[in-house]
């Protein structure tokens, strides 16, 4: 009985024995993605418990545009709280869109732990955010279109508002489906890009249709604040880091 305790567990077995010390498991399950998919799903319920019928009348808005103009005339406020929540899952949900992207491309913080490449992330989308805002303020300052940019920064908001809920679940089952990650992210970004060119079709529409804006000015506006700070950035992050 003592000897078949002590028996090597591969006595008696094909396999050589090369090595009969342990080795500890270095292999290990990230756990934060778990817990932050876990709390954007709560908010998702809270919303849904305390502004459901706000929430689709922001969703009908991104595309119908009487429901757009009914918002407009109920005065609708970025600021409430159900709003904000929003504009902050649709951060969330971008920046671990882009996340995940990086984990397989290794673009930037390769070294860096992946819960710091997350909030590096995070805070880069939401200085773009702040910068566009305080961008669209001065550009209002200095140029007196107020009525087109106020119109095209509230329907920018409300798109990334309905567009962060539609990635979500793909960013789900792109971190916990057996499925190629990449198939799921790549439906992500079709999403995102198509919330972009809803945007630039809606600007148009406000400044050329609307307002009586120039085509020029029009595509300066929307290449200046939209796509030229989102290239020189990410160019500048890639080499940098």
């Amino acid at each position: 009985m003592i000897c078949f305790l002590n028996a090597h567990i591969f006595n008696n077995h094909l396999l050589p024995v090369n090595d009969f010390t342990p080795h500890l498991k270095n292999n290990f399950e990230l756990i934060w993605p778990s817990i932050f998919l876990l709390v954007c799903f709560a908010l998702l319920v809270f919303i849904k418990i305390t502004s459901f019928t706000k929430v689709i009348k922001i969703i009908q808005a991104s595309f119908n545009i009487q429901a757009w103009q009914q918002l407009q005339r109920e005065d609708y406020n970025p600021y409430k709280f159900y709003s904000v929540i929003l504009a902050i899952l649709f951060g969330l949900n971008v920046s671990f869109l882009i996340y995940k992207l990086n984990t397989i491309y290794k673009l930037i913080l390769v070294e860096s732990s992946h819960l710091l490449q997350f909030l590096a992330i995070f805070c880069i989308i939401f200085t773009i955010i702040f910068a566009k805002i305080i961008a669209n303020k001065l550009l209002i300052l200095f140029t007196g279109t107020k009525s087109a940019i106020h119109q095209y920064s509230y329907y920018s908001f409300i798109i990334n508002q309905t567009f962060g809920l539609f990635i979500f679940p793909f960013i789900i089952l792109a971190e916990f489906s057996k499925i190629n990650t990449l198939f799921f992210l790549s439906a992500a970004i079709i999403i995102i890009a198509v919330s972009v060119l809803l945007k630039w079709f809606r600007g148009v529409v406000f400044s050329i249709v609307e307002e009586r804006i120039g085509i020029l000015q029009t595509f300066t506006y929307l290449c200046t604040l939209e796509l030229l700070p989102v290239l020189v950035l990410t160019k500048l992050i890639v080499e940098t880091f």
